[in-house]
């Protein structure tokens, strides 16, 4: 299982989205952050990610 971790950046003022340890990406809020890793580990799990980036 994928580990996530959404960290409050406060120079920023940004949510960093962490996917077992590595920065993935930054949202503005905390529910955009929850869905936007939902969503990654989601495509991740189901193979599409590796489709659509070949």
């Amino acid at each position: 299982m994928y580990r996530k971790q959404i960290v409050y950046d406060r120079e920023t003022r940004d949510f960093a989205m962490y996917l077992d340890g590595e920065l993935v990406g930054f949202a503005r809020t905390y529910h955009e952050a929850e869905v936007t890793l939902d969503q990654l580990v989601f495509e991740l799990m189901s193979g599409q990610y590796f489709r659509e980036a070949a």
